[in-house]
């Protein structure tokens, strides 16, 4: 639809150029507005009430647009093209000024996000806003629009496919690929490898004390270590408090100083509790007090004993329980 109007070649069809201007002002400030808004609300799935919610929202659009343009009602669209920052700085290019500080909010809402939770669907956001910016810079040239709008509808599908990957790779709390992506990681190995199993030490302790939002906060920590690891390993959530390290393409002889030193990392990167809330079995109020956080490390290699993944997995989960035995804080093979 914003191709179709915004074209100069169709503009004659339904309106003066005086009217098609208001009619694409319209529109160069919807289509930003339309990504941005939706961008920041939280999937619930197209089938819901809220994704039904969504669909006739953008359908009260296109209605309103074809609405305004055969009654020619174009009062009721001068919001548009109001200057809200006095004389428009955009004049260079002929744009309104809505529609460029809505762009240029989009930018910088989504570049912040970027750099504050490392979303890559953030990055098809930005992108996708260049595109428009671009057509919209550009629709007098002959093919600009064509081709920018198919650009920014490729970067839109794109960032669908890589929301999806995320929504079934991705856990959501650490940020860490999960157990399909391990399951898909441990189908791709080679003959030689090694594989751990970590714990957090007495998690069920921070749970109980401290209450589930200080848990997920331990939980965060050690995940950020793990992406720390050296020697190659790619570390995933398996679930509650246990992850999993993969080191493909190497033997426990090259590995176990490097687990070391992550467990080393986690024990000197201290949680600082700052909440007041009170414990169910208590009521006193812990302050300003470093929680100390530590992991337990149980690692295996494939070998003549262990010859698949699965083997491997079960040997370093044995390996992780005898480091519980042994006091924690360990690393046992």
């Amino acid at each position: 639809m914003s191709q179709f109007i915004l074209d100069p070649s169709y503009e004659m069809n339904f309106a003066t150029d005086v009217e098609a201007k208001a009619i694409q002002n319209m529109l160069l400030s919807l289509v930003p507005l339309n990504i941005l808004l939706f961008s920041l609300l939280k999937e619930r799935g197209i089938l819901s009430f809220y994704g039904k919610l969504r669909m006739a929202f953008i359908f009260m659009e296109v209605i309103y647009v074809f609405h305004t343009a055969a009654l020619k009602n174009y009062d009721a669209i001068k919001i548009f093209d109001m200057n809200l920052i006095g004389e428009n700085v955009f004049n260079h290019w002929s744009l309104p000024q809505l529609a460029m500080l809505l762009i240029t909010a989009a930018i910088i809402i989504f570049v912040g996000r970027y750099i504050y939770k490392k979303l890559i669907i953030d990055i098809f956001y930005i992108a996708v806003m260049i595109e428009i910016f671009m057509a919209f810079v550009l629709r007098s040239k002959q093919f600009a629009l064509s081709i920018f709008f198919s650009g920014a509808l490729l970067l839109l599908i794109m960032s669908v496919i890589q929301s999806s990957y995320s929504m079934a790779y991705i856990d959501e709390l650490t940020g860490l690929p999960g157990r399909r992506a391990l399951k898909e990681q441990l189908s791709k190995l080679s003959r030689h490898y090694v594989i751990a199993m970590l714990d957090i030490d007495f998690f069920k302790k921070f749970n109980d004390t401290y209450g589930h939002d200080i848990g997920d906060d331990v939980l965060k920590l050690v995940a950020n270590c793990l992406t720390h690891v050296n020697g190659g390993g790619k570390p995933f959530r398996y679930g509650g408090e246990e992850f999993t390290i993969v080191f493909p393409h190497n033997d426990m002889k090259e590995i176990t100083g490097h687990l070391e030193e992550l467990r080393e990392l986690v024990s000197k990167t201290n949680y600082t509790y700052t909440g007041k809330k009170s414990t169910k079995k208590s009521n006193k109020k812990t302050t300003g007090k470093q929680l100390n956080v530590t992991i337990s490390i149980g690692v295996a290699e494939r070998n003549e004993n262990y010859r698949t993944a699965e083997d491997v997995m079960k040997a370093a989960d044995k390996a992780l329980y005898r480091a519980k035995k042994k006091g924690r804080n360990c690393v046992s093979k």
